[in-house]
């Protein structure tokens, strides 16, 4: 980094030089005393200018550690991480425009006429980039009126999954798949947001018609009570009954009580055990069947 700052400077110096008419000297070496000093001053001016941003980006990394260190401990104040986070990130670009200037103002360059022409990009810029200011504007909101934070599990346009990061223009889901989805902030209408500490997932289990439904709600109520031994549910299953009538089976509603960490893993483990003791037990899983009758012509 600072090799690249140096070979910056140097072509900055060249440019200076040659606008005086002294590149030839600058480049042989050939340089008086008046043009070292102002080599020198140059350099010592520079020089000041990279510690004080360099001590102020120091201090506000110090700040911005010991502000996240706080806020992580405590549950409480971990939704406040992401406006810690969009902050930080702001005054970086703060300081990079404010060095910007400042060395601007050390080779003498007028940065009154960098304003207007900065007036007249900013419209240019509006227009060209109406869907980043729209997608920045809603990550604005989408932060401050506190929808979701991170670490959040959220459900986003039949996204489902743990909020990794909220940027000013988008907002990164993790799956339980690990994929990432990068999703604008201008376009999220709708979002679920699901809850802290323990939750209930619910469950539709088929059966076919010719299986007997309190056999299946005992099975049921078993595998609940093997899942609770092993650590995978906190409660034991609450069947609320049959909920649906299709057309090869019907669906059997179960209620469980998981903690969030394991809200899909159990629900697939409980699915898995439902299909070994049911296979055991007889009883039938309801899948699309084709029944051909055969006519007496046929026969023959």
């Amino acid at each position: 980094m600072y090799k690249q700052l140096m070979l910056g400077l140097n072509y900055f110096l060249v440019i200076d030089f040659w606008m005086q008419g002294k590149l030839s000297k600058f480049i042989s070496y050939n340089l008086d005393m008046n043009d070292l000093l102002y080599y020198v001053n140059f350099i010592i001016k520079v020089g000041i200018l990279v510690l004080i941003f360099s001590i102020i980006k120091i201090i506000l990394n110090v700040i911005k550690k010991r502000i996240l260190r706080f806020y992580e401990k405590t549950e409480i104040y971990k939704k406040r991480i992401t406006l810690v986070k969009l902050f930080f990130s702001i005054s970086d670009y703060v300081l990079i425009f404010l060095f910007i200037w400042y060395l601007l103002k050390i080779f003498n360059i007028d940065t009154t006429p960098l304003l207007a022409v900065g007036g007249v990009a900013g419209v240019a810029i509006g227009f060209a980039g109406q869907t980043f200011f729209r997608d920045a504007i809603a990550g604005i909101f989408l932060i401050f009126e506190n929808y979701y934070s991170v670490g959040d599990t959220i459900e986003i346009d039949d996204m489902l999954g743990t909020v990794e990061e909220i940027g000013i223009r988008t907002t990164i889901l993790r799956n339980y798949e690990g994929k990432l989805f990068y999703i604008p902030n201008g376009y999220i209408r709708k979002v679920i947001k699901y809850g802290y500490g323990d939750q209930s997932v619910y469950v539709e289990v088929p059966i076919s018609y010719e299986s007997d439904i309190d056999k299946a709600k005992t099975v049921i109520e078993k595998v609940g009570e093997n899942l609770l031994k092993e650590n995978e549910l906190i409660d034991n299953v609450n069947i609320l009954g049959v909920d649906k009538f299709e057309t090869s089976g019907m669906k059997i509603l179960v209620k469980l009580r998981v903690d969030k960490d394991k809200r899909w893993s159990a629900r697939r483990k409980f699915l898995e055990e439902i299909k070994k003791v049911f296979d055991k037990e007889g009883i039938e899983i309801p899948y699309s069947k084709m029944v051909v009758f055969l006519n007496d012509k046929d026969k023959n």
